[in-house]
């Protein structure tokens, strides 16, 4: 796809777009991009350690917690 045809695409979801919410996303990505800070959300070892909680938890290691059981568990300790 041309550089041409994909801005053209872009320019046609994004008129169609109402999420306010899905149009700022865009918005700061381009921003990120335009200034260089694409990829510096996560340094190496932030996504090294990502990806192995994420094996550990699809080996079903270790424990995980819904939203509301992990909101359950912030509020009990602060009493």
């Amino acid at each position: 796809m041309s550089t041409v045809d994909l801005r053209a695409e872009i320019m046609q979801l994004i008129k169609d777009e109402r999420d306010t919410s899905v149009l700022e996303a865009i918005r700061i990505l381009l921003q990120r991009v335009r200034q260089g800070q694409e990829d510096d959300d996560f340094t190496a070892e932030e996504i090294a350690e990502l990806d192995r909680r994420r094996a550990e938890y699809l080996r079903g290691d270790g424990i995980s917690y819904t939203a509301e059981e992990s909101l359950q568990r912030l509020r009990s300790k602060k009493r």
